[in-house]
C-alpha cells in the first residue's frame, strides 16, 4: 500500500486528435494504477471529452465499456456513415493533421470545385454528431461539480485568445473545445464565440503546468506529418501550411511537460471511430511502455526528495 504522503500529484494535459483521442482512456486507466494522484485534467478538443469522461466516472472499465457500446451502436454508426461516407473509388487523403477534413470533403462531394459552395455556411457539418456524443456520454452538470477538477481549453474567435473554462455547462464547454474550425459550428459562450484551438495549441502542457502539481504529464495523440509530392493550388498550399503549423506547435508544447506519453495512433484518421477498443488498448500499451522504460516520478516535500519508480505491472 502506498501512503497518501508518498503519492505524486499530477496534472494531465490531454491533446487533440479526433478519434485517436480514445487512446487517452487507456493511458488514464494505467496511470490510475500507479502511486499517483491525478489532481486535474486539462483537455483540448477530444482531450476535453476524455478528461470530462474520466472526471465524471472513476471506474475505467465501466467508462470504457459505455464509450465503446455507444461508438459501436447503430445510432452513432448511422451518423458517421451519413456524414463521412466516401465513394469506394475515391483516393485516400495524402496528408494528415487537423485539416484532413478538407480531403474528406473532396471525397464526400465528389469534386473539389464544389468545396467553394461551403464557404457561405457556418460550418461544413452540422453540430448534431458531437451533440449526440456529448448528450449520450456526459451528464448535464457544471464543470465545478466534477469529482476531479477539469480545465477545458478553447479559442475565442472574437478576441483571438485562448480561453480556459473551469465553470459553466460541461456539455457546452466540451462542444466548444471540439468545434473544429470550419467543420463544426463554433459555440456561443457569454460574449465569446468558441471553437477548437487544436491547430495552434493541440497539447495544453503550458496551462497544465501552471497548476503547480508535482508533475505535468502530457498525452499526445497527434498524427504524423507525412511528406507530399504535390501542392498545386493556393488552397493546397494554405492547408499544407496549417498541417505544418500544427506539428511545429506540437513539437514546441511537448517540451513543456515533465513527461510525455505518445500512443501509436498516428495511422488512424481523426474521423475513424470504427475500432474504439483497439485505440484504448494502444493507449494502455503506451502508458505501460512509458512506465516500464525506467521513468522516475519525483516529488519534493519540506524535508527530503522521494523517488517513486513506476512499472507497467498492475
Amino acid at each position: 500500500m502506498i501512503r497518501e504522503s508518498e503519492r505524486c500529484s499530477a496534472v494531465l494535459a490531454l491533446g487533440g486528435g479526433g478519434a485517436r483521442g480514445l487512446a487517452h482512456l487507456g493511458v488514464i486507466e494505467i496511470l490510475h494504477q500507479m502511486p499517483l494522484t491525478i489532481e486535474r485534467f486539462v483537455g483540448v478538443s477530444i482531450g476535453s471529452l476524455a478528461g470530462a469522461l474520466c472526471a465524471v466516472d472513476h471506474d475505467d472499465q465501466r467508462l470504457q465499456q459505455r464509450v465503446v457500446s455507444y461508438l459501436t451502436s447503430e445510432a452513432f454508426l448511422s451518423k458517421q456513415a451519413a456524414l463521412f461516407s466516401a465513394a469506394p473509388e475515391a483516393e485516400e487523403p495524402s496528408t494528415s493533421g487537423l485539416f484532413e477534413w478538407y480531403h474528406q470533403v473532396r471525397r464526400f462531394l465528389g469534386a473539389r470545385r464544389k468545396l467553394a459552395n461551403l464557404f457561405s455556411k457556418p460550418a461544413l457539418l452540422a453540430e448534431d454528431v458531437m451533440q449526440d456524443v456529448v448528450d449520450t456520454l456526459l451528464p448535464d452538470m457544471d464543470i465545478r461539480d466534477l469529482k476531479v477538477p477539469l480545465s477545458i481549453v478553447a479559442l475565442d474567435l472574437y478576441s483571438g485568445r485562448k480561453i480556459v473554462l473551469t465553470e459553466g455547462s460541461l456539455k457546452d464547454a466540451v462542444m466548444a473545445s471540439t468545434a473544429i474550425p470550419g467543420v463544426f459550428p463554433p459555440v456561443k459562450w457569454d460574449s465569446m464565440l468558441l471553437c477548437d484551438v487544436g491547430m495552434m495549441d493541440a497539447i495544453p502542457a503550458k496551462i497544465a503546468s501552471s497548476y503547480g502539481a508535482d508533475l505535468t504529464i502530457s498525452v499526445d495523440v497527434g498524427a504524423q506529418l507525412e511528406p507530399i509530392e504535390r501542392c498545386p493550388t493556393a488552397v493546397d498550399v494554405f492547408l499544407r501550411l496549417g498541417d505544418i503549423g500544427e506539428h511545429l506547435m506540437r513539437d514546441y508544447t511537448r517540451g513543456l511537460s515533465d513527461f510525455l506519453i505518445r500512443p501509436d495512433v498516428a495511422s488512424t484518421s481523426w474521423y475513424d471511430f470504427s475500432a474504439p477498443n483497439s485505440l484504448i488498448v494502444t493507449g494502455r500499451q503506451a502508458a505501460r511502455e512509458f512506465l516500464a522504460a525506467g521513468n522516475c516520478f519525483r516529488r519534493l516535500n519540506r524535508h527530503t526528495e522521494h523517488a517513486i519508480h513506476l512499472t507497467g505491472r498492475s
